[in-house]
Parts: structure tokens; C-alpha cells; sequence
């Protein structure tokens, strides 16, 4: 597989990664990188110390927590020291709650939050002795030779066969975040990652922020926890234990040791750059300076989607998990689906074998993965998609030309994206990128695009498509659809890819977390263009990575999902303004984000958060 295609795949799975974890059997998620290390130290504090602290504490006036934090010396440790020491400077929570599930306690030693985010540590052990914890590189790896000949794989599976004991993994991550005690919210960007201690438990941590987040007193966390029961061949067994949701409440506060007040970060006016990049608006923020704000209600697509407006083959084929749904036609087209995202692709009845090139290059005794042939219309869409991003060479130059091709028009290609949206009541989407894939264009840019991945830089175990076969039935147009018609949006959570052609809709990527509703009310104006650029500035310089903005791209209007203002009105759609800009030291090939709310002002959520 290549990266342009594990990148899709991605996309599928978590595909509202901007919203909030699903539960999907086909491609586990994990955010997080891999990263391999011992247990971090734990420093203990006696009741009666903790006592007298708080007396303290009560008398001075003010909160600190006098201890050094499990989070900041794990995320220091597995990540880098300069991660630890930006956490260290957080607010701390020690949580120490524990639920069972299925036979294993979880427990939640300890939170911290920073800069809207919210990163836990915790600890989950079995209570029978016989059953086996497995840590998440060995399940993620589970079928690689290099994983599973591990000393702890072996040890962990001998251990399994000795007890008769199960082998479990588990799962522990934010699903739904609310803030000073206002609405409960998709938790937003999700990140995982566990590891395996001497004493058989798992030490697992997360982290979560972004658009659901925002500074507070006190926060809730509903957690959701699961247990997926593993054999030895690397199989998840008949799964009967649904995942637990668990609410934990805390108030986090400073931790003494580095207790600073931040300065307030001072730009020189002439450090600004004030002109040279594109400003995009709609001619209604021209006319009036202000937009409305909507209301935004989440979407629930395993309600709503029906099978045969994407095929009407009929059903070969159907699995439900527990938060999603996967669909085969008799044509061998797939279509799956969740509560904020749907996929649909056209696959063939032929299948080919993953692992044919490892084979080849020097591991012989990989066993075959046998997995279905994408169709012609799959790649001439990831063709059409790597033009979108742009990062390859043999992309440059192309562009839209013909609004009409011999069967089909970009009208009626438009009219059947949007006839679609129609069924799926989904709001405030619009064109924002197209590119037609005449005959000649996909002959033309399929031999290039087999150089790249066959011959060039790329690297890919998928076969090798023969584009000398397409014919005008395989002609379309390839549309992205984002709010306000933005292209090249960083909300990953509402963005609508799809490739229409005669036959009608032969690909979808659709990401849509929340709906848009009603107007709530329209600000009286926003910020300018020229001050959400200079508030980039100012955040750059206090990130956590110490971001030098090089030069500004573009400034546009859209619309995020955020938290609404009262917390206990869920999430609005709000103006907001996105920044493109390079980073010193990034290359120019590198395009950065940043999102600021265009009432306010405040920072929505940036790369270098």
C-alpha cells in the first residue's frame, strides 16, 4: 500500500478524526506513534501530606499541586524531554478512579491540561491472574514476523497457553468532553498509545484537544473503555463485550514547580507581514463585515444512509460492529458507514496479494494477504486527489478545463453531488475544488501516475492499473465540497470528497460530524483579515515548538464547529479565519494552519497546537 492510499484509508476509519474515535473492526485506530520504553516512574504521596498541603493551601489562597506529574514525565519520556517540560508547565489533576469491565480495572491516575488540551495517564490491570494484557504494538503488529517473534510476544502468548487465560487488549480514550460543567461535545482530535509493564498491566495513555476544548475551571471527561479478546493466529474472537462509557469531573490546578504567569507575547508591527497573500471572503462579508453563526447538531449517518443510493447491485453482504456498518454489493462495491462518515469505492472481483512485494524484496516466508482489486474508477479518484494536494511532480500544471465532457456535464455532475446531500440533510457545503477526468486525462496522467508508484519515488503493493483500457464511461469529474467552498480546509471534520461520473456517484469520502441548523444570531462584525494575521504571530511565538511564521498564503473565511458561548448550548458553526502560512526551517513545500474565531479572536485550534 502507499502512502497516498494509507492516507485514504485513514480517512475512512477515522474519518471524523476532528470529532471523535470510532470503534471500526477493519482498520484500528492509533493516533499516537509508536513509541517503545519502560514504565515511567511513579512518586507517591502519603494522605497525610496531601492533608496538610491542602491546609496550606487553603490558608495562602491559592491552588498548586506540589508534586511532579506522571503525564508530563510519560509523554517526556516516550516522546521528547521538551514535551514533558511544556506539560510540567500545565494544570494537573490526580483522578484516581477506577471502573471494571469484562474482568479488568482502568484506572485514571492523572490528568493535565495545557493550551486547550488534555493529556491522561492510567493504569489497567486484570483481576484474574491466568488473563494476558497486550500492548498495543504487539496488536497492531500482530501477523508481522519481526512482532510476534518479540520476546514479550512469546512470553505474553506462552504465558496465555501455561494459564488458559484470555489474551486481551484494551482500549481507553475520550469520546465526549464538556467544560464547566456545559453541554457534552465530540471530543475532537484523539490521539492513544499504551504500553506493557513487568508486572503484566498496561500503563495506557491519551490525549485529546481542539475545537471541543476551551479554557475553564472544571472539566468533564467521558472516557469509553473496551476489550477485545485476541487468539494466537491473530484473530479478534466472537466480540460479546460492548465498550463502557465512563464520566470522570476534575479541576485541574498549577503545578508550583514552574508556576510562572505567562507574559504576554509582544510582536513588533514590523515583524507583521500586512500585505502579499490572498484574502478570500464571500461577497456578503464584503458587503455587511459580519456572518451568521448557526447552530450545529451532530449527524448520525447509521440512521439516515440507504444502501442503494450509492448501488443499486443489491446486498451481498453486510457487518455491523458497534458504532459502524459495512455494506459489499453483488458488484463488489463497498460502502461503510458511521455516525459522522461515510466511504464508498468500487472494487473488482479479482484479488491480489498485500504482501507480494515484501515477498520480492526479501522476506520470502511472509505469509499471502489476499485483499480485493480496487476498480478503475478508485484509482482514476486518487489520481484526481493527488492533483488536489499537489506534492507530487507529476501533478504540476494540472487544472480544470472542460465543463462538459462527451456524457457527462460538470451541471449535472454538481446535480447529482448535491441531490445526494439533499438525502442525507446535510447543510452548508460548497464547491470548493474540481477537476475534470476527460479520456485523454486519465491515459495521460495514469502513465505518469504507475511512474510515480511503480518506477519514481513512490512506493506501492496495490497492482498496477491499465489506464490504456478506460473508455469515455470512465470519464468525470472529481469535486471537493467544504464549508463556504474553502478549499484546502484544516477542520478534517467537514470536508466531501466524490467522483461522479455518467453512472453517477462511483466514489464518496464524505466527513460530516455536525449538521448545520438555524441562525443563532449574526455578530455585528468580525476581526479583519489583517488581525487574525497578526494574532498568528503572537501564538506562533508562545507554541510549544516556538513556531517562526515565515511567510503568509492565504486568509480565508469559513466555518468551524466550536463550542457555543453559552457552554450549554452544544456547538455553533462560527466564522472563522484560516491562516496558511511556511514556517521558518519547514521548506517551501510546507504549508502550515492556523484557525482564529472571527468575533473574538481567540485561537480555535492550529498545527502547532
Amino acid at each position: 500500500m502507499n502512502l497516498h492510499e494509507e492516507q485514504e484509508r485513514v480517512q475512512k476509519a477515522v474519518s471524523n478524526s476532528l470529532s471523535h474515535v470510532q470503534e471500526d473492526p477493519w482498520l484500528t485506530q492509533r493516533v499516537l506513534a509508536n513509541a517503545k520504553g519502560e514504565e515511567p516512574v511513579k512518586r507517591k504521596i502519603s494522605l497525610a501530606l496531601v492533608m496538610s498541603i491542602v491546609g496550606i493551601l487553603a490558608v495562602m489562597g491559592t491552588a498548586y499541586a506540589l508534586f511532579s506529574s506522571q503525564v508530563a514525565e510519560f509523554f517526556g519520556q516516550h516522546w521528547n524531554r521538551d514535551y514533558g517540560d511544556w506539560l510540567q508547565r500545565g494544570k494537573i489533576a490526580q483522578i484516581g478512579e477506577t471502573v471494571t469491565l469484562s474482568g479488568v480495572d482502568f484506572t485514571l491516575d492523572e490528568v493535565v491540561y495545557r493550551d486547550r488540551g488534555i493529556y491522561g495517564v492510567g493504569t489497567a490491570r486484570v483481576r484474574n491472574e491466568k488473563d494476558v494484557l497486550l500492548p498495543m504494538d504487539l496488536v497492531d503488529g500482530w501477523g508481522m514476523d519481526e512482532v510476534m517473534q518479540g520476546d514479550v510476544a512469546q512470553s505474553l502468548i506462552r504465558k496465555a497457553k501455561e494459564t488458559g487465560g484470555r489474551m486481551l487488549s484494551i482500549d481507553c480514550y475520550p469520546q465526549r468532553i464538556g467544560v464547566d460543567n456545559g453541554s457534552m461535545v465530540n471530543a475532537g482530535d484523539v490521539g492513544m498509545y499504551n504500553l506493557h509493564n513487568e508486572d503484566g498491566s498496561i500503563t495506557f495513555s491519551f490525549e485529546t484537544g481542539g475545537y471541543a476544548l476551551e479554557d475553564g475551571t472544571t472539566y468533564q471527561l467521558e472516557l469509553s473503555i473496551d476489550i477485545d479478546e485476541w487468539t494466537e493466529g491473530g484473530m479478534v474472537n466472537n466480540d460479546p463485550v460492548e465498550p463502557q462509557t465512563w464520566t470522570v469531573s476534575f479541576q485541574p490546578v498549577v503545578m508550583t514547580e514552574t508556576a510562572e504567569p505567562e507574559t504576554l507575547t509582544q510582536i513588533p508591527p514590523e515583524a507583521v507581514q500586512q500585505t502579499g497573500y490572498e484574502i478570500l471572503v464571500l461577497a456578503s462579508y464584503q458587503e455587511t463585515g459580519t456572518m451568521p453563526v448557526y447552530q450545529a447538531t451532530e449527524n448520525d449517518f447509521t440512521k439516515t444512509v440507504q444502501p442503494e443510493w450509492f448501488n443499486q447491485s443489491g446486498m451481498a453482504k453486510e457487518e455491523r460492529a458497534k458504532k459502524s456498518v459495512r455494506m459489499i454489493f453483488n458488484d463488489h462495491a463497498e460502502l461503510s458507514f458511521d455516525a459522522g462518515s461515510i466511504f464508498y469505492a468500487e472494487y473488482t472481483d479479482e484479488m491480489f496479494d498485500y504482501n507480494w512485494k515484501e515477498r520480492e524484496n526479501g522476506n520470502p516466508d511472509i505469509e499471502a494477504m489476499m485483499l480485493p482489486k480496487r476498480a478503475l474508477s478508485q484509482d482514476i479518484t486518487y489520481m484526481a486527489s493527488m492533483v488536489h494536494t499537489g506534492n507530487a511532480d507529476f501533478t504540476k500544471g494540472v487544472s480544470f478545463e472542460h465543463d462538459q465532457l462527451p456524457h457527462l456535464s460538470l451541471e449535472d455532475a454538481k446535480h447529482t453531488a448535491e441531490a445526494l446531500f439533499e438525502k442525507l440533510g446535510l447543510q452548508g457545503y460548497e464547491l470548493a475544488w474540481k477537476l475534470d477526468m476527460s479520456l485523454d486525462r486519465i491515459r495521460t496522467l495514469g502513465d505518469a501516475y504507475n511512474q510515480f508508484w511503480f518506477e519514481g519515488d513512490g512506493y506501492s503493493n496495490a497492482p498496477r492499473q491499465d489506464y490504456s483500457a478506460a473508455t469515455a464511461e470512465d470519464e468525470g469529474y472529481f469535486l471537493v465540497y467544504t464549508p463556504l467552498g474553502v478549499d484546502h480546509v484544516s477542520d478534517g471534520r467537514h470536508q466531501i470528497t466524490l467522483f461522479v461520473s455518467s453512472r453517477g456517484i462511483v466514489y464518496a469520502n464524505i466527513v460530516s460530524t455536525y449538521n448545520r441548523g438555524e441562525v443563532v444570531y449574526t455578530p455585528e462584525k468580525l476581526i479583519s483579515p489583517e488581525e487574525a494575521v497578526t494574532r498568528l504571530y503572537v501564538e506562533a511565538a508562545k507554541s510549544r515548538d516556538d513556531i517562526k511564521v515565515s511567510t503568509i498564503e492565504r486568509v480565508a473565511l469559513t466555518y468551524v464547529a466550536i463550542r457555543a458561548e453559552n457552554k450549554q448550548d452544544g456547538m455553533v458553526f462560527a466564522p472563522v479565519w484560516q491562516v496558511l502560512f511556511k514556517e521558518e526551517g519547514r521548506g517551501e513545500e510546507y504549508t502550515s494552519w492556523a484557525e482564529f474565531n472571527a468575533i473574538n479572536g481567540t485561537l480555535v485550534d492550529a498545527i502547532f497546537r
